[in-house]
């Protein structure tokens, strides 16, 4: 049995790894079971450690950290009770806010750090760094109004229908099923063509997952005014931006392909130099909370 499995294994973890916390993520290229990470099962490379080292280091959270990427909710969530219960200490989790606040499941703890978004998607797929890292690959200071028009159309066209893929996916959730959010985002875009999300593909899902739907289905949901942008599937909006990114530089450029993983990496650093230029409430304040806690 690893030492990990009891509660003082846990808080004293740190002690083994030369730091004074361990963080936890969601993210990562793998999900181990919760008797996996009892077990010290993790990854060490993803890009939620990317996303949230950058906002523990742009807003001074000066303890030394070991960052454990286990990518499982459910694990997730067991470590979370074990926080919220006072079992363990020296340990904090970063997740998704998913569509918690909407469902009244937020925890609320210094030490279970949540996106202001959906997921760290949300957050850095924003119009201003896309437009940024466009300008960057196309080696421009300034992006001409044709190209700005074809990244104007793109997000208006989401900023409408997401409203409607925003309550048709809780309308679902408040049924106990997903939608939109285990799929992979990919399927709802195309990059030759002006990006557009494929409500043909949107409609044909509906169709095969209405069926699934409780009678009578939970549906008051006019009551619910949210940004698309914010709180849509965080896959949804990345797949979004880069199929934004990838048609304008094989229309402008010589570019053929380029790495998504590349894309988000350059994203997450666009948006740790927009932090630190200009103060995130959000991100400031939880941080504060957590360093004083």
């Amino acid at each position: 049995m690893s030492f990990c499995r009891s509660n003082s294994g846990v808080t004293n973890l740190h002690l083994f790894y030369d730091s004074d916390v361990i963080v936890f993520t969601e993210g990562g290229s793998r999900s181990y079971s919760v008797d996996e990470v009892e077990d010290g099962k993790y990854s060490t490379s993803a890009t939620d450690i990317k996303f949230w080292g950058s906002i523990l280091k742009t807003y001074n959270y000066h303890k030394k950290i070991e960052f454990r990427a286990i990518g499982s909710k459910t694990a997730s969530k067991y470590i979370c009770e074990k926080i919220t219960n006072g079992e363990v200490s020296n340990i904090i989790v970063t997740k998704d806010r998913d569509l918690d606040q909407y469902l009244d499941i937020l925890v609320d703890s210094p030490f279970i750090l949540y996106t202001k978004g959906y997921s760290w998607e949300n957050d850095v797929f924003v119009k201003d760094l896309i437009i940024s890292q466009i300008k960057n690959m196309l080696f421009e200071m300034e992006i001409s109004d044709e190209i700005h028009s074809i990244i104007d159309a793109a997000y208006d066209d989401f900023r409408i229908y997401g409203c409607h893929l925003f309550k048709l996916e809780l309308l679902f959730r408040k049924n106990g099923i997903s939608f939109i959010s285990n799929l992979n985002g990919e399927r709802f875009f195309n990059s030759k063509i002006p990006p557009r999300i494929d409500r043909e593909q949107v409609k044909n899902l509906l169709i095969t997952k209405k069926t699934e739907l409780h009678r009578p289905a939970i549906n008051n949901l006019n009551e619910y005014v949210a940004c698309p942008f914010l709180n849509n599937y965080g896959k949804l909006i990345e797949s979004l931006s880069i199929a934004i990114i990838n048609y304008i530089c094989k229309t402008y450029s010589d570019y053929k392909s380029i790495p998504k993983k590349m894309i988000e990496s350059a994203m997450i650093e666009r948006f740790s130099e927009k932090i630190s230029l200009e103060k995130d409430d959000y991100y400031f304040g939880i941080i504060e909370k957590l360093k004083y806690a």
